[in-house]
């Protein structure tokens, strides 16, 4: 029995220190091992959730899926026993990710506003387009013709470049 619990002891601490390295899959196989010679190891159970869910957190942040992140994060701010430096870090990451995802939310706004503004000004130059259309249409002189067709080009040209930059195309 004493070999066993020396087993376990070293399992726990190699789990542990796998743990606090950010070695995710080492220490989670390491705390497998001394769940699996004794259950009720409340410390190690702690410290495997805590390895399984900082490894995701990780993951869904470098993927941008911070709500994803964060839902991992959430799960660690509970945990009674565990390593206390993960837990210090899972909060440290927390704010990280609740920052890049404000950041994001933030620049996702700033383009709506953006490509509204566009749309707003690709619309009132067409309005402007068919206002002219209308009024060549009820002129014969062939020179204000010429010209409306080159700016009727131009206008074209600009909405073009005003909703290919937003759509690329």
């Amino acid at each position: 029995a004493v070999g066993c619990n020396n087993k376990e002891s070293t399992a726990f601490k190699e789990g542990q220190t796998a743990l606090e390295n950010h070695e995710y899959d080492k220490a989670k196989k390491y705390l497998s091992d001394v769940l699996e010679q004794d259950s009720k190891n409340e410390s190690a159970r702690c410290m495997y959730i805590q390895a399984t869910k900082m490894s995701k957190a990780e993951y869904y942040k470098n993927k941008g899926l911070y709500d994803k992140s964060l839902d991992n994060l959430d799960g660690l701010v509970n945990l009674e026993n565990g390593s206390q430096k993960i837990k210090v870090e899972s909060q440290e990451l927390k704010k990280e990710v609740e920052k890049l995802k404000s950041e994001e939310e933030e620049a996702s706004n700033i383009r709506k506003e953006v490509a509204k503004k566009a749309v707003e000004k690709s619309e009132e130059e067409l309005y402007i387009w068919q206002k002219n259309q209308e009024n060549n249409s009820n002129t014969e002189d062939d020179d204000n013709n010429q010209d409306g067709d080159s700016s009727d080009t131009s206008i074209i040209d600009n909405i073009k470049n005003a909703l290919g930059g937003l759509f690329n195309f």
